[in-house]
């Protein structure tokens, strides 16, 4: 038995679904995501062809649920590449007080961070740094959440870093 949000399905069902749905619409058009050990967010999943998943899916250590009643750590729907927004802040390097993203202004009623996410340093062509990123859960005024970061730490990274939103809580 599998445990979803709605009661329990059977595993043998969730194939069969698998291989209906990848019969009528193509081996590669189904598709399901497998968690990879990277700590940068939108590398953070990879999506495979859902008919050749042999092991079950196990979350990498510390991918673990929230508690119950805990908001998550991660939002459900992550922009490629993030939008870039407008952000005011009581001081530079402090947490947003205020955004405009798409045209619309939202006043910030609650945050919690930063979350600080280095940039994969091993990675960059000699002689370019990485920014790094300052990740805040936010909500505003409605109740609407966010995951929003500014990119580059001020002063030292970069003398005016930018903000952007990542992605959208449900």
């Amino acid at each position: 038995q599998l445990q979803l949000e709605g009661g329990t399905v059977a595993e043998g069902a969730i194939d069969e679904l698998v291989d209906r749905l990848s019969t009528r619409l193509g081996r590669g058009r189904v598709r399901r995501f497998v968690p990879r050990d990277t700590h940068v967010p939108e590398q953070a999943a990879l999506a495979l062809p859902a008919i050749e998943a042999s092991a079950p899916l196990r979350w990498p250590k510390g991918w673990d649920a929230p508690e119950t009643g805990e908001p998550p750590l991660r939002p459900i729907h992550l922009f490629d590449p993030p939008q870039p927004i407008e952000v005011m802040a009581e001081i530079p390097d402090g947490p947003p007080m205020r955004f405009r993203w798409q045209r619309k202004l939202h006043d910030v009623a609650r945050f919690e961070g930063p979350e600080r996410i280095a940039p994969i340093w091993w990675r960059q062509p000699p002689g370019e740094d990485g920014l790094t990123r300052d990740y805040y859960r936010v909500e505003d005024v409605r109740g609407r959440r966010f995951w929003i970061f500014r990119h580059g730490l001020f002063g030292s990274e970069a003398a005016h870093p930018g903000w952007y939103m990542h992605g959208l809580f449900a």
